[in-house]
């Protein structure tokens, strides 16, 4: 039997990472944050569902460099909002539905774009990550 080539096991190899790397991981938080996802370098958690991951969410955003609230009509929160962020070249780094109201992010350094619907209505927002951003969306829809 023929051994490949090392271009055919090089290029298996590289496949493989490839599709190792596309892959959502999750893990267990200790720190009162639901799980976290993680799909390539980039790690996103959310959710914020009664008051213990509420106070759990705020008190740990300032360790992410991205940090999303969702509200609807009257400020109340919502839950299930489809996101995609971006980088400004249109390169799609995260597509992902929030599972509550708040929604943690680690991204690189960066200007990004965030596209968010809810029911339907559709946002935009742009961002620039250097430290830590904040970036609030509200629907007037119930």
């Amino acid at each position: 039997m023929k051994k490949p080539s090392l271009r055919v096991a090089g290029t298996l190899a590289a496949a493989v990472l490839a599709i190792a790397g596309a892959m959502t991981t999750a893990y267990a938080q200790t720190d009162g944050l639901p799980t976290i996802y993680s799909r390539g370098q980039i790690s996103y958690t959310s959710g914020g569902v009664g008051q213990d991951e509420e106070q759990a969410f705020k008190q740990q955003a300032p360790n992410w460099p991205l940090a999303l609230q969702f509200s609807g009509a009257g400020g109340q929160y919502i839950a299930d909002i489809h996101l995609s962020i971006m980088k400004r070249d249109g390169t799609k780094v995260l597509e992902a539905v929030s599972q509550g109201p708040f929604m943690l992010v680690k991204l690189p350094p960066g200007a990004y774009t965030i596209r968010a619907a809810y029911k339907h209505q559709k946002q935009q927002k742009n961002v620039n990550i250097s430290g830590h951003a904040s970036v609030a969306f509200r629907w007037n829809t119930q």
